[in-house]
């Protein structure tokens, strides 16, 4: 036993040495000096494994446990030391911020420099390759998109269009599945597992099947052929593309809006149902009458949500049609994605953007109050 507390005792006294010899070495400035205590600090480490090399058994075992002893304390003070400093910052910085600080670098660095970098570069012939060489322009690119691009301005309805088609089909879809989805049974559970799925595909993915499907010999033109109607080339038909893609945007997301709005169903209280069967009030007057009102804040976020999203539509367009043919399925989104990444005209792209952000703002306000009032 006294032999084994001779091992610690000599291990300490080596490892003490070495950390002084360190501790010297930090402060050292002398290059000389740095030198010799260098070669002081390789000799005593030497002399550690010499010592731990003249061991085995028991001692060999000793001298591994006072090792990680020491490593544990030298852990400790280190994390001591941690909680001092954080004890001082803690003190002068409240932790909120601390704990907002990736939220806010992201907000700034992603979205507020974005934001200001396409204002100021719609006023600019922006050339990204050589960026000293672009020229102030002033208002030359919002006059030849505004007043000369008729391009735009059909982009600029048709996303209107493809919005107020997407919204009206998914506010009509997901409020009828979701009253018939809230029911905890086996079945129910089971449809909503298959409604959510296409959800969490990938647009490009879901995009591919959809066009195999809305091809002229595709699956569905075969079943509206078997009842004798002859269906449409969904895609390459001006008067049916963009209606094609948004049935497509609508399905993929219906799973989604479905699950958000079963919780708002779900958390509606149930005594007020209680009391309209007392009254024998049929299942229509109970969806119109005390179902929608008291679901109105669940619907906004939906209806706001999926009006943002459609404003932004650029994935299901690119797959499926490309904005075409001849523009018919061109929205914001995929213009200002052509005007700056295909035909390289930045000026033109940044004003399509702040169009669409004025628009997305103004039709978010419109809906807030509309719902407000309805509240």
């Amino acid at each position: 036993m006294q032999s084994l507390r001779d091992i610690g005792s000599r291990y300490n006294d080596l490892q003490d040495a070495a950390d002084e010899l360190k501790a010297a070495l930090r402060k050292c400035k002398n290059k000389q000096e740095r030198g010799h205590l260098r070669q002081k600090l390789t000799d005593k480490k030497q002399e550690l494994r010499r010592f731990k090399a003249s061991l085995a058994g028991q001692e060999l075992q000793a001298y591994k446990d006072y090792h990680m002893i020491r490593r544990e304390i030298k852990r400790c003070e280190m994390l001591k030391r941690f909680d001092k400093t954080g004890s001082k910052v803690f003190r002068v910085i409240n932790p909120v911020y601390i704990y907002m600080f990736p939220a806010a670098f992201h907000s700034v660095f992603f979205t507020l420099m974005p934001f200001i970098f396409m204002i100021v570069g719609a006023f600019f012939k922006l050339d990204l390759v050589d960026i000293k060489s672009s020229k102030f322009v002033k208002l030359w690119n919002f006059y030849m998109v505004l007043v000369r691009d008729d391009e735009f301005w059909r982009a600029f309805g048709n996303t209107f269009l493809f919005a107020v088609l997407t919204v009206f089909l998914l506010m009509v879809v997901t409020v009828l599945m979701s009253s018939w989805l809230s029911k905890n049974t086996k079945i129910h559970n089971i449809a909503q597992t298959m409604i959510f799925t296409p959800h969490i595909s990938s647009m490009v993915a879901v995009g591919i099947l959809w066009v195999l499907m809305l091809d002229p010999q595709g699956i569905i033109n075969q079943i509206l052929a078997f009842f004798g109607i002859k269906g449409p080339n969904w895609l390459m038909d001006s008067r049916t593309s963009l209606f094609s893609v948004a049935l497509v945007t609508v399905w993929k997301s219906i799973g989604y809006y479905c699950l958000i709005i079963i919780a708002g169903l779900q958390s509606l209280p149930k005594d007020v149902y209680e009391a309209a069967k007392l009254d024998k009030a049929g299942k229509w007057t109970i969806l119109r009458k005390i179902t929608l009102p008291l679901l109105t804040p669940t619907l906004s976020f939906v209806f706001i949500m999926k009006f943002i999203n459609s404003f932004k539509s650029f994935a299901a367009i690119d797959v499926m049609t490309q904005g075409g043919p001849q523009g018919s399925s061109m929205v914001l989104g995929y213009w200002i994605y052509n005007a700056g990444r295909v035909k390289f005209n930045y000026g033109f792209a940044m004003v399509g953007s702040i169009v669409l952000t004025i628009m997305v703002a103004a039709c978010t306000a419109l809906a807030n109050k509309g719902f407000k009032k309805e509240d």
